[in-house]
């Protein structure tokens, strides 16, 4: 079988939403050698997000596109499709993620013979590897509405958001431009002692680095979607690397547990 020059381990297509430049170079910097990112995009229009129903309008807009880029990420013939999004992965909780998700890794597995990584079904297996982890607290860069969703998805998969905080930025673009500043603080006020794990939602939000950091100085696990939806990637494929720099998850959990 020929294999792809420099993806000779893995090719992964990795679907964001066209407005995300945060997915494909966190992703880049997190790659192991022998894997490639084919990144294609939902296209949706750069919103102007400044109330919640404008947010709702994006989080429909991204659902609206998603089959469509799913199925032109297939026509590169990749091992596996990550889809680079969370919000709408969790929008209106467990049933109807986990009908979302089956419905992709059908589409997946009938055109191109694969499977997909989904934002929140990526975060319960990311979970499973931290067992005495009960209460969380979750930041993101979403509207009021958008937490709210996070929230609902969490309780129905068995754990209690604590505290929420979002940056509420005015725009899909946006979101990469906030500074680790603002995102340190919004980490700051949804700790405590009563917060076992930080999580955080959101995959245009520059986090992964900053993540690892926040793990030492917190002595707690601080989870960050692009690297958790990449380590779900990379072990439901067999890669085992452990890669240092960005948490925890990469660097010490080389399996999704059963």
């Amino acid at each position: 079988m020929t294999l792809d020059y420099y993806g000779y381990r893995k090719k992964f297509a990795l679907l964001v939403p066209s407005t995300n430049t945060a997915v494909e170079l966190e992703y880049n910097k997190m790659r192991p050698e022998g894997v490639v990112l084919a990144t294609r995009g939902c296209v949706i229009p750069p919103f102007k997000v400044t109330n919640e129903d404008e947010f709702v309008a994006m989080v429909q807009a991204i659902g609206a596109a998603t089959e469509q880029g799913l199925r032109d990420a297939l026509t590169c013939r990749p091992d596996h499709v990550i889809f680079g999004y969370s919000a709408e992965t969790f929008w209106d909780g467990k049933q109807r993620s986990d009908r979302e998700f089956a419905r992709y890794n059908a589409i997946a597995q009938e055109v191109g013979g694969c499977n997909v990584t989904f934002g929140a079904q990526a975060i319960m297996d990311a979970l499973k590897c931290y067992p005495g982890v009960k209460k969380i607290g979750v930041i993101s860069p979403y509207m009021p509405v958008g937490d709210k969703q996070v929230v609902t998805f969490m309780q129905d998969i068995g754990y209690e958001v604590v505290r929420i905080a979002g940056h509420c930025s005015p725009g899909p673009v946006e979101i990469a431009h906030e500074p680790f500043s603002k995102t340190r603080q919004l980490v700051k006020s949804v700790d405590g002692d009563d917060v076992d794990l930080i999580l955080q939602a959101g995959t245009n939000l520059y986090f992964t680095e900053l993540a690892a950091q926040l793990e030492q100085e917190l002595g707690k696990p601080v989870l960050a979607i692009n690297a958790l939806t990449f380590w779900h990637a990379l072990r439901s494929n067999g890669i085992q690397d452990r890669i240092q720099g960005f948490g925890s998850l990469l660097a010490e959990h080389i399996a999704i547990p059963e």
